[in-house]
């Protein structure tokens, strides 16, 4: 199915949930990462039980050190 990352158009399969669609797409599983879809935050403890559907916007914001 299609989804947008960040504004791409990717593919994943049907039942993918969050977690598996950020280690799909090597995001990491390390701290400093947000996670929202249709401009919902989702929270990390929700990463496993959350599906992603068709069409679906996700914005995945990366935490980055430096002033």
């Amino acid at each position: 199915m299609v989804i947008f990352i960040n504004g791409q158009e990717e593919t994943v399969d049907l039942n993918t949930n969050v977690e598996g669609m950020i280690t799909h797409f090597d995001f990491g599983l390390v701290g400093g990462i947000a996670v929202a879809i249709n401009e919902t935050v989702v929270p990390k403890s929700q990463w496993t039980s959350t599906l992603l559907q068709e069409n679906d916007k996700v914005l995945i914001i990366k935490a980055s050190q430096g002033g």
